[in-house]
């Protein structure tokens, strides 16, 4: 097996493990990194290359949509309209090979990333404290019972 399958089968294997808070992350990193391609594929005039690149983190934003739980409230909802409009500037980006409305996704992108990583670790943070509680209960109730 040659390193890059070795690295493709690391890949894979990372994803297939992956919670669904990991694979939310994994998913902006994928939009964010080929937002940042398709600006350098712009600045080298490589107009299929930007375009390649912009649909893939299309692709990731879809992604991104479609994992959306509108059970959950107006939030869902806005999240829904506001990668609607990144999308929508990416393909005005492919277009007019603008990169200032590729910085307005990666800005847009990087800030809900670093909610959800924030969101993420408060529930880990609870259910870990819920998970102390819940051992620190069990362990009163064999000692009484």
């Amino acid at each position: 097996m040659s390193s890059f399958q070795g690295y493709e089968r690391y890949k894979q294997t990372k994803v297939e493990t992956a919670d669904s808070g990991q694979l939310l992350l994994m998913t902006y990193d994928w939009a964010i990194k080929h937002c940042r391609l398709a600006k350098e594929k712009i600045d080298q005039k490589d107009i299929e290359g930007k375009a390649t690149v912009i649909y893939k983190a299309q692709d990731a934003i879809i992604e991104l949509m479609c994992a959306l739980n509108f059970k959950a409230g107006t939030i869902a909802s806005s999240l829904y309209r506001l990668y609607e409009f990144m999308n929508f500037q990416l393909t005005e980006a492919n277009i007019k090979n603008d990169k200032s409305k590729i910085d307005f996704v990666i800005h847009g992108l990087s800030e809900l990333k670093e909610a959800w990583v924030q969101c993420i670790e408060k529930t880990k943070s609870e259910n870990k404290s819920s998970m102390k509680l819940e051992a620190g209960s069990a362990r009163n109730i064999a000692l009484v019972g």
